[in-house]
């Protein structure tokens, strides 16, 4: 009974607005969203963390379990599996948020706190989301960057690299959650979303001198050499040397992948539905939404998705006219009745054959039915 509820609080999420976009995407770490939530706070994030299925939950998970966040609108891999990915999306920590906050209208997150806390509403650290927009395999980095750095610290920790990024003072930007204070020219370098400290050397060399409380600077690009720790969840460069740098590429890096020919995925499968089989008293103005387990071929689903009465009906068998929505970075069907459904009847949506991947692996045909109140 509890997974069901669970099921349908998640099925519920499939038809909630989206939230607000954010004007700058932070790359994170799960040990830096834990240790500074209210930095974090409402803010798109980019990470990289493994996945974890608790029934039909995604939890972005810690290497050794000590840090946990509840990924929303992240199809949960195989039981027993650890799948790395990149999510994108939006986090909050609820307790530090009211029930009525616009921003978590149409969440069930009254719903998952009783079933996860007992109660209709964590306190602060006790429930923290990340509201996905975009999730893929993640990728090992094929160049050390300063983005590749801050997605993935512990892989360079105490390692030499040289990076390239934009000088952006004494943190003036607020780029950084606080401070590491190790002495009094410690300053901010970011690349695309990524942003890091740099410790030890003062801003200067033979044809250049910056100022760490100065803008004016801060269109200057600097490649730093140096030594990579981790404090506090920060990532800071013990820097051995600095140069002026030609200006990068200052956006993060594009998140669109294909899959190779050469790569064996599973058939795609459906994982979610709003509403769920044999569901009661579903409202006649109401769609139904389907949430798979891969990307999906958008065209493929043209033709191949049928709506009728079920048994029953006064008008039993008979065909109901539908249009279709697919939502590619949620990986959800959007079927919308173009009539009003009759009251009391049985409703039966079917997924034909024919509907694939994007690679092309065919969908196993799938029917849902329903009965509709009044």
């Amino acid at each position: 009974m509890k997974g069901l509820r669970i099921g349908l609080a998640i099925a519920a999420l499939l038809a909630a607005p989206p939230v607000a976009a954010q004007t700058s995407r932070r790359a994170a770490t799960l040990d830096a969203i834990n240790q500074h939530p209210f930095f974090f706070h409402g803010q798109e994030v980019v990470l990289v963390a493994e996945a974890v299925a608790d029934q039909v939950l995604t939890w972005l998970v810690s290497e050794d379990d000590s840090v946990r966040i509840l990924a929303l609108d992240v199809p949960p891999p195989p039981a027993g599996v650890r799948e790395p990915l990149e999510v994108v999306g939006t986090f909050f920590d609820v307790g530090r948020l009211d029930e009525t906050d616009q921003r978590l209208a149409g969440l069930p997150i009254r719903r998952i706190s009783d079933e996860l806390l007992q109660r209709p509403w964590p306190t602060r650290g006790e429930l923290p989301i990340l509201i996905a927009t975009e999730s893929r395999p993640a990728e090992a980095a094929t160049a050390t960057t300063l983005r590749s750095i801050v997605l993935d610290p512990v892989r360079y920790e105490n390692d030499g690299v040289t990076v390239i990024g934009r000088f952006r003072g004494r943190n003036l930007y607020g780029d950084m959650p606080e401070a590491p204070d190790e002495s009094r020219w410690d300053f901010v370098l970011r690349s695309a979303d990524a942003a890091i400290w740099v410790v030890g050397m003062e801003p200067k060399g033979d044809d250049f001198e910056l100022d760490i409380l100065a803008r004016r600077d801060t269109g200057r690009w600097l490649e730093v050499t140096g030594s990579v720790r981790i404090e506090d969840g920060m990532v800071l460069v013990d820097a051995g040397r600095l140069t002026l740098a030609e200006p990068g590429a200052d956006r993060p890096a594009d998140t669109t992948t294909t899959a190779s020919a050469a790569t064996r995925l599973p058939p795609p499968e459906v994982i979610f539905s709003a509403p769920l089989a044999n569901d009661i008293d579903v409202p006649p103005d109401g769609n139904v939404r389907v949430q798979f387990s891969r990307d999906m071929d958008a065209e493929s689903f043209e033709g191949r998705v049928r709506a009728r009465y079920g048994q029953g009906a006064a008008t039993e068998g008979a065909e109901i006219p539908v249009t279709i929505g697919y939502r590619g970075r949620n990986r959800v069907l959007e079927v919308r009745f173009e009539q009003e459904l009759e009251r009391f009847q049985s409703v039966t949506v079917e997924l034909l054959d024919g509907i694939s991947a994007n690679d092309g692996t065919p969908l196993p045909p799938w029917t849902i039915t329903f009965f509709v109140g009044g």
